[in-house]
């Protein structure tokens, strides 16, 4: 035997017995990870040997296996969002049953360019995770925080599908339009518009149609968790666009195991009505007559609900897929949606196709990461003539309300009734007007990670987010009774583009630079840039569908058949440049003492010329005493930390063009100035103080927050009109004063009882916020400023201004001539000037929420409301009014039962000021935990769900959730109510389930 055939002989000997004495070292351990809330998988759960490296992950159903050593003797589970656990090997399978954390501490929240565990992060927000989100039939991702984060005021601008809502944090912090927080998605933030052609109606007293919501591209089964960045240190490090707040919502990235997929479906009913606005029916308004003494001819003999004959039922569907998949070198998700969601009135419709795309690759022996993340959307509505801004008749909800109940729609021939009396038939508006919109949009970022170092990693990333949105509307002519529009018709094409491109550069640096001290920071360079258009032509005067038995093609497909075409309507926005330099650091000793710092400088072009920069600093700590000695040893306290933070945000939010030279081009040859020129513009700032405590009691069975929090908003931007001799044109300035917010905002939360078969959580939240504008002057003068604002549309009243910004008020406050009662004949008595009248800023925002677990049975109920606030009710003062009745038109019970005669004159006074205070029992679901069925389908789970079930209030009309639009001169209204789209509420059922 030669030595090379002795050393083939000896390496095979080695290996065979290395191979042995492997295998028989190690052991295979499998179990299963489950929620012990409701039982459901909890995938991507981390599965270690405790004191090894020896681990793995559940896959989409919860189930693992690992090899590990043969004398392994405890696993150690993990997962965010619940508490780690410890298992002793004493066999296999292992089933882990794991509890949810009740403080989230250990949480891993987003906070701008990075992210931090909750315990580490000494700035205010409030995280919300899936499972905690508002269910059911939902158009738009912020509806899902409504009464969910303490200081959040979301509320829907109609009960339409898909418009538009209103949301602040803490307060207002500015006089203009503008004042939502800023949107970051997946760490691109949004330009916060939509490229829904905008339409107003000039003609024949139709008004302007309510706003979209800019989210309703994103499909909110795929959010993963929202954090709302509260105080100057958590908004800070997005300064000119943080004074609002910031809301970054995450989405849901893929995870490594085999091919996973998740289907659900849905479908929704109509239950009718959540509140109807209370109006005589039939019977009364025969009494009414009688007691008016007014002629038998106003009884049209039969009787009719308006507002059943505009209700539709049909079903609404939502279908959802997802697929994920990969290893620790690749991964990726995809997902699809379908849905459609109707409205409680005929002619409305949302439609939702959805798509999203995004993984996560790693190469250079893992050194580089590719990540990219996209989503494409359609959307398309379907409107009414709902609008914020008609006259007596030219909306669907006027009609209906005023319609005379014992009048039919149709006369003997089938043909539509047009009563005189300035209602109009709400049949005949939805047979005649069509408004149909498209929306494509699409939101995309890559990104590029390279590890330098063993703690430095630099980030680049470049996202686009470009729209275009389309809308034909049609007014047929056949429609009697409207100026400009009976026997003429109106159609209109409208189309609107908006693009918005992100790219960023980031440095981090995340290392313990000594054995109790962290550092975590990160510094970065963005640039920002959105262009946005609106165009529109229309025409009147068709010669086609001027009887409505004899209808053919929309005037929108034959627009040049229209006798007179309109001037064209084309507005260019200038573009929007930011270009910013950003830094933050957090320091972490001894995982009890953590000081966070930012800063930000950002550059616009919005800004003149000698202030084209602002720098935004913030500073805050947090002291972690339940790592002290002092409580370590507490079995009453669980967690306790204190916070305090204070910095500077700004404001951008206002017209690009506000410190340029601008011009608007009227007709031919025909050029007017329409903006002057300010250098000197300054940022809008906003500093914050907070303080914060964080606690858990009890082990973690009794957890909550409270802050306190001041606000002070100066070098407030307003616009003016300019000084004669210049040109009849705006100019923008900043005015000194002071917009004050102060109060407090409290989180509770509670495990009741947990028990294997039962269990109780109750959780509850609510903000007090007081404000007011201070020092608010004429510029060198001592003379207090005030802004009109709120206008009161409809016949009689219609140039009248309701609200007011002024010194030492509330921004929006009431301002109407004081109601005296009713004289001997039954007239009103209205004072001749206008009083401060009321707040119509909420200075409570609460809500509520528990989930009771029985076996596979969980009941989940959220609810909330508003208090402290006052709703003027736009609709009462002209629509419902008594003098209505005269001429055959339907009245509210209110002035039915009041003294008030039919001669009395309309006029807007303090007389319809209501409270707006309410409780809304927003959502309840049953959800049944089936299980695996058969050998492919697992997971099921069915559900049953019930929207705006029922509303607790005083106020009269459809749902005290309202903001109608009714701004001034650029100037935002609050509180006005006027003909909303009315809230529906719903009953929806589905499954979800993994294959």
């Amino acid at each position: 035997m030669n030595l090379k055939t002795l050393a083939k002989g000896m390496l095979y000997l080695f290996l065979a017995l290395f191979s042995t004495a492997a295998f028989a070292q190690t052991k295979v351990i499998t179990g299963k990870v489950t929620d012990s809330k409701d039982g459901s998988p909890v995938a991507g759960a981390s599965v270690v040997v405790k004191g090894t490296q020896y681990g793995t992950q559940t896959g989409a159903d919860g189930t693992f296996k690992l090899n590990a050593p043969a004398d392994s003797k405890t696993l150690v589970i993990s997962s965010l969002n619940f508490v780690t656990q410890e298992i002793a090997v004493t066999g296999s399978p292992i089933n882990i049953s794991l509890v949810p954390s009740a403080d989230q501490l250990g949480d891993v929240v987003v906070i701008g360019y990075g992210t931090a565990r909750k315990n580490d992060y000494s700035g205010a927000l409030t995280s919300v995770k899936a499972k905690d989100f508002n269910q059911g039939i939902i158009s738009s991702p912020d509806q899902l925080l409504q009464n969910k984060v303490a200081g959040l005021q979301i509320v829907s601008n109609g009960g339409q599908p898909g418009t538009a809502t209103t949301v602040k944090l803490r307060g207002n912090s500015s006089l203009i339009a503008g004042q939502q927080p800023l949107y970051v998605i997946d760490g691109v933030p949004l330009d916060g518009r939509t490229a829904r052609p905008s339409v107003t109606l000039n003609a024949g007293g139709f008004g302007t149609t309510p706003d979209d919501n800019p989210l309703l591209f994103i499909n909110m089964n795929d959010i993963a968790q929202v954090d709302v960045l509260k105080d100057a240190s958590a908004t800070a490090i997005y300064g000119s666009r943080g004074a609002n707040g910031v809301i970054v919502i995450t989405t849901k990235k893929a995870t490594g195991g085999p091919l996973k997929v998740e289907a659900g479906v849905s479908y929704g009913v109509n239950a009718g009505y959540m509140k109807r606005y209370d109006i005589l029916n039939a019977a009364q308004f025969r009494q009414a007559l009688t007691k008016y003494n007014l002629p038998s001819s106003l009884d049209g003999g039969v009787s009719v609900d308006p507002f059943k004959a505009i209700e539709q039922n049909t079903i609404a569907q939502n279908y959802n897929l997802a697929f994920s998949g990969g290893n620790e070198n690749g991964r990726f998700r995809a997902s699809f949606l379908a849905s459609n969601q109707p409205g409680i009135i005929k002619n409305t419709d949302l439609a939702k196709y959805i798509a999203s795309f995004n993984g996560e690759y790693k190469m250079l022996d893992k050194r580089l990461t590719i990540g990219f993340n996209m989503i494409a959307g359609h959307v398309s509505y379907q409107l009414p003539n709902v609008s914020n801004t008609a006259g007596s008749q030219g909306n669907l909800i006027s009609s209906a309300l005023s319609w005379n109940p014992t009048q039919p729609f149709n006369n003997s021939n089938g043909l539509f009734n047009y009563p005189t009396n300035g209602s109009g038939n709400p049949m005949s508006l939805l047979a005649a007007y069509s408004d149909n919109s498209n929306l494509n949009t699409f939101l995309g970022n890559i990104s590029a990670s390279y590890k330098i170092a063993k703690n430095l990693n630099y980030k680049f990333l470049y996202a686009i987010n470009h729209a275009t949105g389309s809308r034909l509307t049609n007014i047929d002519g056949f429609i009697q009774g409207y100026s400009g529009l009976s026997g003429l018709g109106f159609g209109a094409i409208s189309g609107a583009i908006l693009t918005s491109q992100t790219f960023t550069h980031t440095l981090s640096y995340d290392a313990n630079i000594t054995k109790k001290l962290k550092l975590n920071a990160v510094a970065g360079y963005e640039y920002w840039t959105s262009d946005y258009s609106n165009q529109s032509f229309s025409a009147t005067g068709f010669n086609t569908n001027l009887d409505q038995t004899q209808l053919s093609l929309p005037y929108t497909s034959v627009l040049q058949n229209g006798n007179t075409q309109n001037l064209p309507s084309i507005y260019v926005d200038p573009t929007t440049s930011l270009q910013s330099y950003f830094g933050r650091a957090i320091l972490n000793y001894d995982e009890k003492y953590i000081l966070t710092a930012t800063m930000r400088a950002d550059g616009s072009n919005k800004f003149g010329a000698n202030n084209k920069y602002g720098y935004f600093p913030s500073v805050s700590g947090r002291w972690v005493m339940r790592n002290e000695k002092f409580l370590q040893d507490s079995k009453l306290i669980s967690s306790l930390a204190l916070r305090a933070s204070w910095g500077i945000t700004g404001s951008q939010e206002f017209p690009a063009s506000a410190s340029q030279e601008s011009f608007g081009v009227n007709s031919y040859n025909n050029i007017g100035q329409s903006n002057v020129f300010n250098p000197n513009l300054k940022w809008q700032q906003t500093s914050q103080t907070d303080l914060g405590l964080d606690f858990g009691l009890f082990n973690g069975r009794l957890f909550g927050t409270f802050d306190y929090y001041s606000k002070n908003t100066t070098n407030i931007l307003f616009q003016s009109n300019a000084i004669q001799p210049a040109p009849a044109a705006t100019y923008w300035i900043n005015l000194p004063g002071h917009i004050m917010n102060k109060g407090f905002e409290l989180s509770l939360g509670a495990i009741v009882v947990d028990h294997k078969n039962f269990g109780w959580n109750v959780n509850f939240n609510m903000a007090y916020n007081k404000n007011k504008l201070t020092d608010f002057y004429a510029p060198g003068t001592t003379t207090p400023l005030q802004i009109l604002t709120g206008q009161i549309t409809g016949q009689g009243v219609s140039g009248t201004l309701a609200q007011i910004m002024t010194n030492n008020q509330p921004i929006d406050a009431f301002y109407l001539k004081p109601f005296g009662g009713f004289d001997a004949n039954g007239n009103q008595i209205i004072g001749a000037n206008p009083i401060i009248a009321g707040n119509p800023n909420p200075t409570t925002i609460y809500g509520v929420g528990t989930d009771l677990r029985y076996k596979k049975f969980t009941l989940t109920i959220n609810a909330g409301g508003q208090g402290g606030y006052l709703i003027y009710s736009n609709t009462a003062t002209n629509i419902t009014n008594i003098s209505g009745i005269v001429a055959g038109r339907n009245i509210d019970k209110a002035a039915y039962n009041s003294p008030e005669g039919v001669t009395s004159a309309v006029g807007a006074s303090t007389r319809f000021l209501q409270s707006g205070n309410f409780f809304k029992l927003r959502n309840a679901t049953i959800n049944y935990q089936v299980g695996n069925v058969g050998k492919y389908i697992k997971n099921m789970s069915a559900f049953v769900t019930g929207n705006n079930l029922f509303v607790i209030t005083k106020f009269t009309g459809f749902d005290p959730e309202v903001n109608t639009d009714h701004s001034n001169a650029g100037y935002p209204s609050l509180s006005i109510e006027y003909l909303p789209y009315p809230t529906q509420r719903t009953v929806s059922f589905g499954v979800n389930f993994s294959l």
